[in-house]
């Protein structure tokens, strides 16, 4: 492609290799290690995505506030439940009763919920079939759990799941697994009559209120807010505001995986450096022959950048297959691993690009000052000892 140049240019980089191989090899990791780490979590975020879209069915959510964590078991007062519930622009409720049971294997988390068939598509199951789960679900005393609580404990569809109930120990027929990520220890979910048959705990510390036709969600988040008595501190939300929210901790939480791709790429920008700097030691008297035989300064500057423009290229196509394949390890067996959970993975054709493009300058920018020094080797000196 590049004449003459081009030729000596390859031909360098095979007879560098002692030197070069060991900086290209540098540089295709820590591209790779970018690669696979972005495809990893924009594989996630796609995954969360399609996750919140489908499981946040209600329009409005009402909870008590926390100051631990994400979740409050703090009961809602029942009078504020009603009232909430009956409100203008509320065509449909569900409530939750979630809590934590200390069980052989430690803490479980436990969800009570009374739906109508509209919540029924806020699951999406990785076992067992909706319309054998729904009528066991909500009539015949079985429950549902979350893929990471079948995943530890080993217990999926045609399982059994036994409760420290108030009427003693008792075994719950799994009906179903479906996928949730909101948590990585799993949770088992019940319907509000096999709840009440089992405890005497009638509290209710969630809401999922759905809008009327014709009714903004976020107008009804207001009214609904107004109709909370004075002293009583409730946290309601629209489905758009916990969509937004659960995005932006997501991304704050990977926010450092871009610091440590970044020093990934500083290390091996020092590494092609350090390579090419002692490679003009070794080429300084080759240099000054090509010099002595008409080779221009300019010519010199093209030749090593067109040999680091090669190490860049060679280093980003290998880059890339050794991403997708890191990328799928930590998908498909550390994550599932250390979450339980099931990503799909979703490859960004821009991400590869973007990936090889910064290979490539990585090293021409490494290759710039060694370029600049080279082609200002004075042929006498580089030849004095020829």
């Amino acid at each position: 492609l590049f004449g003459i140049l081009g030729g000596m240019a390859a031909r360098g980089v095979a007879a560098g290799l002692s030197r070069t191989g060991v900086a290209t090899a540098a540089l295709m990791i820590a591209i790779s290690v970018a690669v696979g780490v972005g495809v990893m979590i924009a594989s996630f975020r796609q995954t969360v995505i399609r996750w919140l879209d489908y499981s946040l069915a209600p329009d409005v959510y009402v909870t008590a506030p926390s100051t631990i964590g994400s979740r409050s078991e703090t009961p809602l007062d029942p009078a504020l439940v009603a009232a909430l519930r009956d409100a203008p622009g509320v065509a449909a409720a569900h409530t939750l009763r979630g809590t934590e049971l200390e069980t052989a294997d430690g803490p479980l988390r436990v969800v009570a919920i009374a739906m109508t068939e509209r919540g029924h598509r806020a699951f999406s199951f990785k076992e067992g079939r909706p319309e054998a789960i729904w009528p066991a679900f909500e009539r015949g005393g079985a429950v549902i759990v979350s893929e990471p609580f079948a995943f530890r404990r080993g217990i999926g569809a045609g399982g059994t799941v036994t409760l420290p109930t108030d009427r003693g120990p008792r075994g719950f027929p799994v009906a179903g697994v479906f996928y949730d990520y909101g948590s990585d220890q799993g949770a088992v979910m019940m319907a509000r009559a096999t709840w009440d048959a089992a405890f005497d705990d009638r509290g209710v510390n969630a809401l999922g209120l759905f809008a009327a036709a014709g009714q903004d969600p976020d107008v009804l988040v207001e009214a609904l807010r107004a109709r909370v008595p004075a002293g009583q501190e409730v946290v309601i939300q629209s489905q758009r505001a916990i969509k937004r929210i659960s995005l932006e901790i997501f991304d704050r939480t990977f926010l450092i995986t871009a610091v440590l791709r970044f020093l990934a790429f500083v290390v091996a920008f020092v590494a092609v450096l350090s390579a090419l700097m002692a490679l003009q030691l070794e080429k300084s008297r080759e240099l000054g022959v090509l010099r002595a035989n008409g080779l221009t300064p300019g010519q010199v500057f093209q030749l090593v950048a067109a040999e680091t423009g090669i190490l860049g290229v060679v280093a980003g196509l290998l880059a890339l297959p050794v991403g997708l394949v890191l990328a799928a390890l930590m998908i498909f067996v550390i994550n599932r691993r250390s979450f339980g959970w099931s990503l799909s993975m979703a490859v960004d054709p821009w991400l590869l690009a973007q990936a090889f493009g910064v290979a490539v300058l990585a090293a021409l920018l490494a290759g710039l000052y060694p370029a600049l020094r080279m082609a200002r080797t004075s042929p006498a000196v580089a030849l004095r000892e020829e």
